[in-house]
């Protein structure tokens, strides 16, 4: 048997974890007879308290960390602190513990996910920013930890996948490009071995066909979500491909790239090219006249993945697919398409 926690106690007494936590803290709102109850049962079972655990709202033995490879020194997006504010925040009102684990494929290899659950006493994980070829990605599918994955696909007991629905959101934006006009789209995505970038990459295609234009597969660069791949990659895109009048950006720091790398070219945006990007980061406001995007909430999602682990470890029913909204943010980097097409470079 596994070490004892508050709730074993909580189950054997028949009483709210909350009414332990109050018991053993000393609370004078439980009553002795409770109380008393609540102490034989401690010792019956041989409970121990996890003293490096804080005693928040009666659930300090329930640990809930955030997993993920993407931190870096400059996190333009703000996505992963929004992740980590509303998972905090979630985890804050339902009195349990929060911790911020770190990744990377190196990490993976010595020390396998059961092992790294096991050794910082996690109840339950919400991971982000994961490549399906990454060890700890099969090794989560395969686990009973309870976990929330953040655009990624999943099977499984205790998994569920929370997001926004990026295949119809991509759809409806390249949908809206191809309205005023725009027949040479072109998608600036992300990695190919990202479950977000190949949903992406559907609703880009899916509006194409929709729309009776056959999709150019020279017409996709994959730019590692990255402004300054993207800069270089739309460069070459653009200077082989000038009957290009539009880009479809899978993230707004590509289409930043994008928009400078067109700039570079003697390219106007939104008169020469129409660019949309991804995400709605923060500056996306107040760029290039306002950065026509998609509207996601990180903050929102980290609080719906923080629900969504407290009752799968609460053995509650949840959905397998958690879908959040999404917006349009329909701004002044996109425009009618231009009359007369560009020349091709020499």
């Amino acid at each position: 048997m596994g070490r004892i926690t508050i709730r074993d106690v909580a189950k054997e007494v028949g009483v709210s974890i909350t009414t332990v936590s109050r018991a053993l803290n000393g609370y004078t709102d439980v009553s002795e007879a409770t109380k008393k109850k609540i102490l034989e049962a401690v010792e019956r079972l041989d409970y121990a308290p996890d003293i490096n655990a804080r005693s928040l709202g009666g659930k300090a033995d329930t640990t809930i960390a955030l997993l993920t490879s993407e931190m870096t020194p400059d996190d333009e997006n703000g996505f992963l602190y929004g992740y980590i504010y509303g998972l905090f925040q979630q985890c804050g009102d339902q009195g349990c513990e929060f911790m911020l684990l770190v990744t990377s494929r190196a990490k993976q290899e010595k020390l396998s996910f059961q092992q790294l659950c096991k050794k910082k006493n996690l109840s339950g994980v919400v991971v982000t920013g994961l490549r399906v070829d990454d060890s700890y990605y099969q090794e989560i599918l395969s686990s009973d930890i309870p976990c929330a994955m953040i655009d990624m696909r999943v099977r499984g007991t205790n998994k569920c996948r929370i997001e926004i629905d990026n295949v119809l959101a991509s759809k409806e934006m390249t949908e809206y490009v191809i309205g005023l006009g725009h027949k040479k789209v072109a998608l600036v995505n992300g990695r190919r071995d990202v479950d977000v970038s190949l949903d992406r990459g559907r609703g880009y295609e899916q509006a194409l066909r929709h729309a009776g234009i056959t999709p150019d597969p020279e017409y996709t660069v994959y730019c590692d979500f990255n402004e300054e791949i993207a800069f270089f990659a739309v460069q070459r895109l653009l200077t082989r491909n000038p009957e290009i009048t539009a880009l479809v950006c899978a993230s707004d720091r590509m289409a930043i790239g994008a928009i400078r790398a067109a700039e570079e070219l003697g390219l106007r945006v939104p008169e020469d090219l129409s660019v949309t990007g991804f995400d709605d980061i923060p500056i996306a406001p107040y760029i290039y006249k306002g950065l026509t995007t998609v509207r996601q909430s990180p903050t929102e999602i980290g609080k719906a993945c923080g629900r969504a682990v407290l009752q799968m470890i609460n053995k509650e029913k949840v959905k397998k697919e958690i879908v959040l909204p999404f917006e349009l943010m329909l701004r002044g980097t996109t425009a009618a398409v231009r009359q007369a097409p560009r020349e091709k470079a020499d």
